[in-house]
């Protein structure tokens, strides 16, 4: 499988590389990704496989999190616990 996403548009980018997530943890082979940016239209790839779902769901987030930022919503806050209560 191989998808192109333009990073200028962080929405569509969240919404294509989510599928490809969701196909990745269900075990169905290995993705690679192509991105372009900008006028010049940079390109640079990515694979990603079954073994390291992590990396690529951290390319998501950042996606999701420019999307946020463009459509004028604050990013999502993540709690990190300590186990301890006071």
């Amino acid at each position: 499988m191989a998808l192109t996403i333009d990073e200028d548009s962080p929405c569509a980018a969240a919404k294509s590389l989510r599928q490809v997530y969701i196909r990745l943890v269900a075990g169905q082979a290995a993705a690679t990704v192509s991105f372009s940016s900008g006028p010049s239209g940079v390109s640079r790839s990515a694979t990603y496989h079954a073994a390291n779902p992590e990396r690529l769901l951290m390319v998501i987030r950042g996606f999701e999190q420019k999307c946020e930022a463009l459509r004028g919503l604050k990013p999502a806050r993540r709690a990190v616990a300590t186990g301890g209560v006071r």
